[in-house]
């Protein structure tokens, strides 16, 4: 919403900031890796998640931020498929931008549970599996 009360649509998530000088270093990828996912979402916040710092693998940088929520994709062919089963995670930089990443470009760090390195070897699965 606008300062005159106009809400402003159509923003792309490059061009949004939380504050009015954001970091400068930044890119329509660091924002976004896809948009090739149907139009249908619900969008989550995850409360044990809420207030975690968390390390996130932009295009062609690694920073850190603020968990804000999560959108998830439904009733797309994309997302049934285990390789492309992905949520998409809003973070707020430390740079004051935002960036919306796939779940296997962001990791959380929990001082007193994580380690602080990313994960290697995490094998996704290749199988639908349903209940009939």
């Amino acid at each position: 919403m606008l300062e005159c009360g106009a809400v402003y649509r159509a923003v792309p998530p490059h061009a949004m900031a939380f504050d009015l000088q954001p970091d400068p270093i930044w890119s329509k990828q660091n924002a976004q890796r896809w948009d090739c996912y149907g139009t249908d979402f619900t969008t989550i916040e995850y409360t044990f998640l809420r207030g975690l710092e968390c390390q996130v693998k932009c295009d062609d940088l690694i920073t850190t931020g603020d968990y804000l929520c999560t959108a998830a994709p439904i009733g797309d062919s994309w997302s049934r498929q285990p390789n492309q089963a992905k949520e998409f995670m809003f973070i707020r930089t430390d740079g004051n931008r935002l960036t919306i990443q796939p779940t296997d470009k962001v990791v959380f760090i929990e001082k007193s549970f994580t380690e602080t390195e990313w994960p290697t070897g995490l094998i996704t699965t290749d199988t639908v599996y349903t209940s009939e």
